[in-house]
């Protein structure tokens, strides 16, 4: 071409075009078709100027690039194709913009300022349904021409005419069949001021970084370390910007601009399109804002900067907190608001958003909707299928846990029954699809979904119960990430048909040695192993040994505190054979534990178990019989805290003489492996007891352990 013409940096393509016209002084027809570019499309009959601004192939790129000496990649950079996919999304067939995906929108803003300065020279991000502003004169940027109302450049320039930059190109107002050019100067177009360093500005500054590389993940805090791509941002903030105009009232918006832009919001959303005929106002929309792009600069900005303002949060949380108030204007106005449709909150939204939309309802959702949903330590993971967990779970929340999960009355008594298996059931609904009833049923309860839904209610509305949704999701992760050593599932099946596990005659006899009026039902003995085994209360057991009546059921639960150390090691014995018998590489107990840093925080209705020690325990209790009750006040707990306590280091509560005997008892199996597999003499035994050699003697021999002559034992070397 005889007259080259350098593009402005950001310059459009269209507008250098016309540029490029205007200094050839001639019509913009021939300008186009000394760069190659065809004058009409071939499908169709009449002649129209494709949309290059918005995408050239490379064949047109090549012919403008070797009539105007302007390189390929320049020119890629002046058309919108650049942020297909990212900011905008192009229809390639129809060279058009999709105006319902990430706010896209036909024509162009413009600054008055710029266009003054340039000589008309057009930006491309003014195109962008994410401009608002110009930060270089810190004002709104126009949509319209003010004499005409239309909106600039959404048809391209006529073929015939000699492209005048600067000036309105589009059709005057009630100009016929073929209407003038308007040809107002855009310059003059009158546009609001902000103070520079305010929000709004601040704002627009961050969406043109994000905008200058559309392919790097935008790295805010809220989407971790490893970010997110530009288009899902947007996405964000388009679902939140669109809630905004639609339910924010104008007191929530004053933080967000000064008084003159958020007049003229309100003017925009009173009316923000023409009332056509066959779309009175009546039937318009109540979420008119969601599917278009806001056709004003102010509606835009605030709506931008408002969502902006919540996708910039540190976490979760402090976005939960920064959008509660925009989630009390949607479930104000009518519009359903729970876990299950917050997605569908303004579009499809990213994972960490719709977390905090629905943590920021946690206080109005019901109970189990929080555990389902994980809102308690503002989760971004939606509910899936966790029935894995029942197997590592026990019908019976364990002792510890129920402890501290447990609510009581004033008078130390469980504000619910079962309250364990409660929990345990509440345990597997965190993050968890399946109904409560199917629930149950996997843990192996019989609890039923209306007893789940009112512990979980009473939890909410105690104040000391504020941190036991917190903790039981503080478990379940626990379990899902590190698993357990035990499979409860397993056990479950082995043992509940069971009805006998430890001999009758054992016990008695232990019970004969231990105590002055021994127990001589050894049923509590089977109902301690089952339920230690299984993790399963005794009275979901078979029916020989499952309590039938409340005075049974109080009778073993005595019998858990009140047992001494020797029968506890007989029965923990019983049991870890079991397990052998089975081929179970498995524990007898386990409990989970949580760091005491993640629990310290929370308001918990019970005690510490760990916050008294075993050995302050075992002094605090009085030789002989004792009230728990007294002991209890004497440690400065409760007494469902020294129930649990000596249920797990049991007391040697007898009197002196059968102390004695108690510790015989405790004592003998250690000494027959000395005698029988160290080859140990009866002597050395005593003598590293502490005892007599009668003792040890008369032990071994109610253990029925043969006695190898004195002196003697097989393969002792002969003396010389």
């Amino acid at each position: 071409m005889p007259i080259r013409c350098a593009p402005y940096p950001g310059e459009a393509l269209d507008s250098w075009l016309e540029a490029v016209a205007s200094r050839l002084d001639c019509n913009f027809t021939d300008v186009l078709s000394a760069l190659g570019l065809p004058n009409h499309d071939p499908v169709m009959a009449a002649p129209v100027q494709p949309r290059w601004t918005v995408l050239t192939t490379g064949e047109e790129q090549a012919a403008i690039s070797e009539a105007t000496d302007i390189s390929t990649g320049v020119l890629a950079q002046m058309t919108l194709h650049r942020f297909d996919g990212h900011a905008i999304v192009i229809l390639p067939r129809q060279r058009r913009v999709h105006r319902q995906i990430l706010w896209g929108r036909a024509g162009s803003r413009f600054c008055p300022a710029c266009l003054q300065e340039n000589g008309g020279r057009w930006q491309l991000s003014w195109r962008l349904g994410w401009s608002y502003a110009c930060t270089r004169h810190h004002v709104l940027l126009a949509d319209r021409c003010p004499a005409c109302h239309r909106v600039p450049r959404l048809r391209p320039h006529p073929r015939a005419e000699v492209p005048r930059p600067g000036l309105c190109a589009s059709a005057a107002r009630n100009g016929g069949p073929r209407p003038r050019r308007c040809h107002h100067p855009l310059a003059d177009t009158p546009v609001l001021s902000f103070d520079p360093g305010t929000l709004l500005e601040k704002t627009q500054l961050l969406i043109n970084a994000a905008l200058t590389t559309p392919d790097q993940m935008v790295r805010w805090p809220l989407y971790g370390p490893a970010g997110a791509p530009l288009r899902t941002v947007l996405r964000d903030a388009q679902s939140l910007g669109s809630l905004l105009l639609n339910h924010a009232t104008p007191g929530d918006l004053r933080p967000m601009a000064p008084p003159g832009i958020l007049e003229q919001l309100e003017h925009y959303r009173a009316d923000p399109r023409p009332v056509r005929p066959q779309r009175s106002p009546d039937n318009q929309r109540g979420d008119r804002h969601s599917y278009f792009a806001p056709g004003d600069a102010a509606a835009t900005a605030v709506a931008v900067t408002g969502a902006v303002r919540i996708l910039r949060s540190a976490d979760t949380r402090a976005a939960a907190e920064s959008v509660r108030w925009l989630a009390d204007r949607v479930a104000a106005s009518g519009r359903p608001l729970h876990p299950a449709n917050v997605v569908a909150l303004g579009g499809a939204i990213s994972p960490v958003l719709e977390a905090a939309v629905r943590c920021s309802r946690d206080s109005r959702l019901m109970p189990v909707a929080r555990l389902r949903h994980r809102t308690a330590i503002y989760s971004t993971r939606p509910p899936t299928d966790h029935d894995a967990r029942a197997r590592m779970l026990p019908a019976a929340l364990w002792p510890d846990w129920a402890l501290r999960l447990s609510p009581r009355h004033p008078n130390g008594r469980p504000i619910a029954q079962r309250t364990d298996e409660l929990l345990a059931v509440a345990c597997l609904l965190v993050g968890n699809s399946t109904p409560i009833r199917d629930a149950a049923l996997l843990t192996g309860t019989k609890v039923t979904s209306h007893n789940v839904s009112t512990l979980l209610a009473d939890l909410t509305r105690r104040a000391d119960c504020t941190g036991v949704l917190h903790a039981l999701i503080l478990l379940a992760d626990h379990l899902d990430r590190h698993g357990s050593p035990i499979d409860y599932a397993r056990r479950r099946a082995l043992f509940t048909a069971r009805s006998r596990f430890l001999d009758p005659h054992t016990w008695r006899e232990l019970q004969r040695r231990l105590r002055s009026n021994p127990q001589t039902d050894p049923v509590h003995a089977q109902r301690w192993v089952f339920h230690t085994l299984t993790g399963t209360p005794p009275h979901l057991g078979h029916p020989d040994i499952a309590p039938a009546t409340t005075p049974q059921r109080l009778q073993y639960q005595r019998f858990r505190w009140r047992i001494l150390p020797a029968e506890a090691e007989l029965l923990h014995h019983t049991a870890r054979a079991l397990l052998d018998e089975h081929g179970l590489d498995e524990p007898v107990q386990w409990t989970p534990q949580l760091p005491a840093r993640t629990l310290r925080a929370l308001m918990l209705p019970g005690p510490d178990p760990d916050s008294i020690s075993a050995a302050r325990l075992h002094q605090a209790v009085p030789c002989g019989d004792f009230s728990i009750a007294r002991l209890a006040g004497s440690l400065n707990t409760t007494t469902a805290h020294i129930a649990y306590l000596l249920s797990q280091h049991p007391v040697d509560w007898s009197p002196p003489r059968f102390q004695r005997t108690q510790h015989t008892a405790t004592r003998v199996r250690q000494w027959q492996i000395w005698y029988e597999q160290d080859y140990q003499s009866l002597q050395t035994i005593a003598d590293r007891e502490g005892t007599s050699l009668a003792t040890i003697r008369l032990a071994l021999l109610r253990d029925e352990t043969q006695l190898r002559p004195s002196g003697s034992y097989p393969g002792r070397p002969r003396r010389k």
